[in-house]
């Protein structure tokens, strides 16, 4: 009854399940979803109690025989993950198989095998394939298109990108000859020739580059032909969609690449053409359209075609169909990209002239100049203002204090004295203020100088420069001074009068100037609301941001600047600004209007929500908006001040620490469940389980403990880490004895890795001053990321080199180094490594069933010292060890270039180096 179920399991799992009797390698059963893969008669007529020969035939019955004989002698299980097959490649394109082989026992096989017989000759093998051609497109398809975004971000990269977009249609569906052509012509004589193409005048017929190729013939290698109905090409330009012909001899009028076969040139049989189209974006359309965010892409003209050719007539699948037109798009943005660096190189040029016409203008203007850069280092001065303050070129990269320290000038007070003279002069040019002052220039003359600081904004309106200009008054100030003395008498009444005004009009424009410079400094978005028409009475630059990071500003043009936007917003509806926005509540539901809090506070209640939007590019956006109501003296509303908070961060942070203590109660539940699932098998009354099963079980369950204890050490050491609570027990260690433990330890790993250990220990090394067992659980984490990312078959480096001190023998320190040949990293992600609540770990690690992963059963993993939880933390606790040491961890890494893990421990004594 039970192997009834079994069969009628099988029957229907889309797995293929095959049994064979090792001792003749025949067939003794085949499930329905095996037979379906096969081909007449086998597919109707089934293959049970047929040999192996008769179904399998040429090199592929070589390699299946030595496959089978190696696993019925040896026993162990023999696993492909990713195998491909390319026996369906006009209806699927190549394909991905999944292949276990294992040897299972009869009971009397089980017992002693008597002495003289042939292992496994008692035994059968189970044989179960898997179709996982989808995840290993997958997988080829982002290792293909991550490099080729790398490469596409350097200029002149064109050739390499088509190059590899080709090996990556290779790799993924087989296809041996593919090209890549390219319309030479392009604006304005490319759309002359289209306008030739529909009759509407003449023009130079454009040409076509064989830009890329794999399987052409030598002869077609320089192959420019003139683009015309000859050629497929032009039927795409005109159709502006995929084109397939698979007999090409239906259409002997057009031509095609000759293609390679041993050398002899030959026409392609069936031929598969997906345009390429050039990237057009208008961000004039990409605004909000009645509560709606608009997607402004669009394709633009045709710039060439994707060909993959065959030798024989035969259709193409969809797959490849598909495949090949994301591709075209990866190539249309290489194309665009060269131009863009042909275009930045012409800005360059243009920029560098206008900087020296720049430099023609200061030098020509008769005041003093001075130009500081955001930090108030001199960034350049002209030639009066030098003059006038004694300045040589060493000046240019000083601080401004230190600058006005070496100036020979002299002025009323001594400027380089005051502590805070970058705060005077910055909120002076903050205020725009203008002053007046007399000074000794440094050739001894008085002078009497107007001064006037202001800030130089970008076109975002963040501060780049300040600016600095001395204006000679001496003349003016000497009439305006006799001037002065004959009305002195005549206003000594007025002036007393006016007193009084004076200071009350002083203390107004600084109380002016004070809330203008904290309105610009607050960090939150502010804005008062008249409550008669709704009308934006002030705003800060911080609000307006806001207000255009959520799209509400879409009316403004793009090169206006953040200062006129504010002046222009001011006075304007704040109803019309939001009601093309859709706003949400911190739980996701829509904001209505009258739940607003400044509708809230329009009603006389203070009020505050959190609130969310959704930004032009797609990207959240949180806001804690708060809102309060101003009364007059009779207790009705005058105004509104609303104040929005930007917590977008703090949102990602609470994220990402929900996710941390999510993959921890993961992690955790995963050794629970298996130790509970062993210990409820134990105790049940139904089964009956041997010494032997039940010791194996126990053994199970102990390990998981191990496994669960050590997991919650990891955690315990991330938060000593944090808290700064590492306890070190510090002796010396011989770098030799620590490195041999250290591969004892890592022997399951290793073996189970197929990948190498080396060690590189130089003669002579100093001893250490360390904690044994933190920096063994430093040199462990680091070594098993890198037997994780190193291919299989390599090598994983550690080695210790002494450092000394310069100009002398004695050693300074050793630094230990982990280095591997994987992947490696771009510096974004080397920015993530160390973060505590960061996923990159559980993100990027290695998929389980790639080869040479650890598996996740207790046979491999027995043995294992120490395999990271994958919560992300390993990392952050190795660089919290090592600073607790006095060191620093540091990566040296780059994409395709592998890692390098490197720090330095300190020595017990010296050491007098070796000559």
């Amino acid at each position: 009854m039970v192997a009834e179920q079994i069969k009628h399991i099988l029957t229907r799992i889309p797995v293929g399940v095959a049994i064979l009797d090792c001792a003749d390698l025949r067939l003794l059963y085949a499930n329905a979803y095996l037979l379906s893969l096969l081909d007449e008669p086998f597919r109707s007529e089934g293959i049970n109690g047929r040999q192996l020969d008769e179904v399998v035939s040429g090199e592929w019955l070589k390699l299946v025989l030595a496959v089978l004989q190696q696993v019925c002698i040896t026993g162990q299980t023999v696993t492909y993950d990713a195998l491909p097959y390319e026996g369906f490649l006009e209806t699927r394109g190549r394909t991905y198989w999944r292949v276990a082989i294992g040897r299972y026992d009869t009971p009397q096989e089980q017992t002693a095998a008597p002495e003289g017989s042939i292992p496994g000759a008692g035994a059968s093998l189970l044989v179960t394939i898997e179709d996982v051609t989808e995840h290993a497109r997958s997988q080829l398809y982002i290792t293909a298109t991550q490099y080729i975004s790398s490469v596409i971000a350097a200029p002149f990269a064109l050739p390499r990108v088509l190059d590899r977009i080709l090996q990556a249609v290779h790799e993924m569906v087989g296809s041996t000859r593919c090209a890549i052509l390219l319309i030479d012509q392009m604006d304005p004589i490319y759309e002359e020739h289209l306008q030739s193409m529909n009759g509407n005048g003449a023009a130079l017929p454009a040409t076509v580059t064989l830009a890329a190729q794999k399987g052409v013939h030598l002869l077609s290698h320089d192959w420019h032909p003139h683009l015309g109905e000859h050629l497929l090409l032009s039927h795409v330009v005109r159709e502006r969609h995929e084109l397939i012909i698979e007999d090409t001899s239906m259409v002997p009028s057009l031509q095609f690449p000759l293609l390679d076969e041993d050398g002899v040139p030959f026409r392609p049989g069936s031929v598969l053409c997906v345009p390429i189209f050039e990237p057009k974006f208008d961000i004039r359309e990409g605004f909000h359209t009645n509560g709606k965010y608009v997607d402004a892409s669009s394709k633009g003209p045709v710039l060439g075609t994707i060909e993959v050719y065959h030798k024989s007539e035969r259709g193409f699948p969809a797959e490849e169909v598909m495949l090949l037109s994301r591709f075209a798009q990866q190539a249309g943005l290489a194309i665009q990209n060269t131009r863009l660096f042909r275009r930045i190189d012409r800005l360059a040029r243009f920029a560098s002239r206008n900087a020296r016409q720049r430099e023609n203008v200061m030098q020509a203007i008769p005041d003093g100049v001075i130009l500081y850069d955001a930090r108030w280092r001199v960034a350049e001065a002209n030639h009066e203002a030098r003059r006038l303050l004694g300045w040589t070129d060493d000046v240019i990269g000083l601080p401004v204090n230190k600058a006005m320290a070496r100036s020979t000038a002299r002025f009323p007070e001594d400027i380089t004295a005051s502590s805070d003279l970058v705060a005077i002069l910055e909120r002076n040019a903050l205020e725009g203020r203008v002053d007046e002052l007399k000074i000794v220039g440094a050739d001894g003359q008085a002078y009497t100088m107007r001064r006037s600081q202001a800030p130089i904004h970008d076109e975002m309106g963040n501060i780049f420069a300040f600016v600095v200009i001395y204006h000679d008054v001496t003349e003016q100030a000497a009439a305006r001074e006799r001037i002065e003395i004959e009305v002195k008498k005549r206003t000594t009444e007025l002036a007393q009068r006016n007193e009084a005004l004076q200071l009350t009009k002083a203390a107004q424009e600084l109380a002016s100037a004070r809330l203008e410079l904290l309105l610009e400094r607050l960090p939150s978005g502010a804005m008062l609301i008249s409550a008669e028409d709704l009308s934006i009475s002030i705003i800060n630059q911080v609000h307006v941001q806001l207000l255009q990071r959520i799209g509400a500003l879409a009316d403004m043009p793009d090169d206006i600047d953040l200062d006129q936007v504010t002046q222009d917003i001011t006075g304007r509806n704040i109803e019309e600004l939001l009601q093309s926005i859709t706003l949400y509540k911190a739980s996701g539901a829509i904001l209505h209007h009258e739940e607003h809090p400044l509708a809230v506070a329009l009603r006389g209640e203070a009020n505050e929500a959190e609130i969310h939007a959704t930004q032009p590019d797609g990207q959240p956006l949180y806001l804690l908006a708060s809102a309060a109501p101003l009364r007059a003296a009779d207790g009705s509303i005058t105004s509104v001040v609303s104040v929005w908070h930007d917590i977008t961060q703090m949102k990602m942070l609470e994220r990402a620490r929900e996710d941390f203590f999510t993959t921890l109660a993961h992690e955790l539940k995963t050794p629970l469940a298996n130790i509970r699932a062993h210990l409820s098998a134990l105790q049940s009354n139904d089964l009956e389980w041997a010494v032997e099963e039940q010791l194996e079980f126990l053994q199970t369950a102990d390990e998981q403990v191990e496994r669960l204890a050590k997991m919650i050490n990891y955690f315990l050491d991330a938060s000593r880490v944090e808290a700064g609570a590492l306890r070190l027990e510090l002796e010396p260690i011989l770098l030799p004895e620590l490195f041999e433990d250290l591969q004892e330890r890592l022997q399951a790993l290793i073996d189970s890795s197929q990948r190498r250990l080396e060690i590189a220990l130089p003669a002579h090394l100093p001893a250490v001053l360390a904690d044994y067992e933190l920096m063994m659980n430093v040199l462990t984490n680091l070594l098993s990321n890198a037997f994780r990312y190193a291919p299989e078959g390599d090598a994983v480096r550690i080695e210790a080199e002494a450092l000394f001190e310069a100009g002398t023998k004695q050693p300074a320190g050793v630094e230990l180094r982990v280095i591997d040949r994987g992947p490696g990293m771009s510096q974004e992600r080397q920015a993530q490594l160390f973060t505590r609540f960061s996923t990159f770990a559980s993100m990027r690690r290695p998929a389980a069933d790639r080869p040479g992963q650890p598996a996740t059963t207790g046979e491999r993993r027995k043995g294992s010292s120490r395999w990271s939880p994958a919560t992300g933390l390993g990392l952050y606790i190795s660089k919290g060890i090592v600073e607790a040491h006095g060191g620093t961890l540091h990566i040296s890494s780059s994409p395709g270039q592998g890692a390098t893990f490197s720090f330095t421990l300190g020595t017990v004594h010296t050491m007098r180096r070796e000559d």
